[in-house]
């Protein structure tokens, strides 16, 4: 398991570690991590003596970089290394694109976008990895390019602004690992990107079909068993029964889910500039309500992970406007004035 054996080797990168001390470092069951310990062994890679395992040749990967939160020991803190990365990405993105109202665009703090790639290095998930990224508003890939440390990225957005965004970081910042490409999610992914990829990322929409569907595009990019998805899913437009249903649909397509963190990420109102967009707002209808005063649209983010053959299921989805709506869609612009 290529992420596993990683998260052993950039372990030992700092020293010898005895087996308790190494099954902290990684996320297998006791029995895969033995048997990746045994593969090392094995290989030659790593030794074994005096009841503590160490590095007999350089692997290849850096020493593990400490994102744990220092005082509950559970969350990501941004410091050290992710922290120099966080202020290289607020240089890099102070011009990036406002939000448009017809891709049901929105980004993330800064910061979140940040501590959701530390929380994938943290996996395993980053360092060598080949990455998909399904819509990039948030422009992770972007953060993903300053650290150096994925293999390849490989991002697909409707939106040409971002598209030209991204490419434009790239050429000024000399990061040749990210490719770009414009693409529609109601289009089929190009045959080049099938199945080609260990990890995707996506923030889908929230609606029956949508989710699937996006979801179900990016399960086409993957390898197969091992590898992994990261979810932006929100409660705030997604009932407990839809969540209920979106699992059905990961454990149906062969995935399983391995963390929720709840409401990690937030939409910042300022930043993205909505005051525009409440006015198509469902619950602006139903209410007589002010612009929101704080930053209220939360989202969790999801890992899955694929432990048998891949079921791919995407659902047919005819226009935007079924992309974008159904009844809990209650804060998507465009809603009460409807869609072409």
């Amino acid at each position: 398991m290529r992420r596993i054996r990683n998260q052993i080797l950039r372990a030992l990168k700092s020293g010898p570690k005895t087996f308790w001390e190494l099954i902290n470092e990684q996320d297998a069951y006791i029995a895969g991590f033995y048997h990746t310990l045994q593969s090392l062994m094995d290989e030659g890679t790593v030794g074994y003596e005096n009841h503590r395992f160490f590095l007999k040749e350089d692997p290849g990967v850096r020493e593990k970089i400490e994102t744990l939160c220092s005082t509950c020991g559970l969350g990501v803190e941004i410091k050290g290394f992710f922290q120099e990365a966080y202020e290289k990405f607020l240089y890099v993105t102070e011009d990036r694109p406002l939000p448009l109202e017809d891709y049901d665009q929105g980004f993330i703090r800064p910061i979140d976008t940040i501590r959701r790639m530390a929380f994938i290095y943290q996996r395993g998930d980053l360092e060598g990895a080949e990455i998909f990224i399904l819509g990039d508003d948030d422009l992770l890939s972007v953060a993903m390019g300053l650290t150096g440390m994925a293999q390849r990225i490989t991002v697909v957005e409707i939106d040409p602004r971002l598209t030209y965004f991204i490419e434009h970081f790239c050429k000024k910042w000399g990061i040749g690992n990210i490719t770009v490409k414009q693409y529609n999610v109601l289009e089929e992914l190009p045959k080049e990107a099938l199945g080609k990829y260990d990890v995707f990322v996506t923030d889908p929409v929230e609606t029956h079909r949508g989710f699937k569907l996006f979801v179900g595009r990016c399960l086409s990019a993957l390898k197969g068993p091992e590898s992994s998805g990261y979810i932006g899913l929100t409660h705030r437009e997604a009932s407990l029964k839809k969540w209920a249903e979106f699992q059905r649909f990961f454990l149906d397509s062969g995935l399983v889910v391995t963390d929720i963190l709840r409401n990690m990420t937030t939409y910042p109102e300022e930043e993205n500039k909505f005051e525009h967009f409440y006015e198509t707002y469902e619950i602006m209808g139903k209410m007589d309500l002010p612009i929101p005063e704080v930053d209220w649209y939360k989202s969790s983010f999801l890992r899955v992970e694929v432990i048998e053959p891949i079921k791919v299921q995407v659902p047919q989805v005819k226009d935007f406007q079924e992309l974008y709506f159904d009844e809990e869609s209650w804060a998507t612009p465009g809603q009460r004035k409807g869609r072409s």
